[in-house]
């Protein structure tokens, strides 16, 4: 599936099992899943400027859960509410992968990767892939005279 929509010579180092991201020689591809398209994204391994792992949740939970800790002063059943949404905002934190370019982000999930060793090496193989990719371009520049 991947090989069909590969720059020419370009070759594909990892992927996952569901394909969901794959990591070539040129860039790293990320596609998901919306119910109009199919939506892909991909970015060049000469841009990645920074990674970051962030925790991300839903800060609408959180929100809720405040609303309803200051409205248990008429009410104490608004304290139950409080904590449920309260719970919702703690199980909705997941660990992802913030790729940084110069003009956009990527967002990698970490149920791909299900160990922090295996982060490590997601990152070492992709810091590899992109100092090789810098080497080939700059064997590639034609040298000004």
């Amino acid at each position: 599936m991947a090989a069909k929509k590969l720059f020419e010579g370009e070759q594909c180092l990892i992927q996952t099992v569901d394909k969901k991201i794959i990591l070539t020689t040129h860039r790293l591809m990320k596609s998901g899943f919306s119910w109009a398209k199919p939506r892909k994204n991909s970015i060049m391994l000469e841009d990645i400027v920074t990674w970051e792992i962030k925790q991300t949740g839903t800060p609408l939970y959180l929100g809720l859960s405040i609303a309803m800790a200051l409205t248990a002063y008429f009410d104490n059943s608004f304290a139950l509410f409080s904590g449920f949404f309260l719970i919702l905002y703690l199980m909705t934190r997941y660990r992802k992968i913030h790729i940084r370019t110069h003009d956009s982000v990527m967002v990698l999930p970490m149920d791909v990767v299900e160990e922090s060793s295996g982060i490590n090496v997601l990152i070492d193989t992709v810091r590899v892939a992109q100092r090789d990719r810098l080497e080939q371009l700059k064997k590639q520049m034609p040298v000004a005279a």
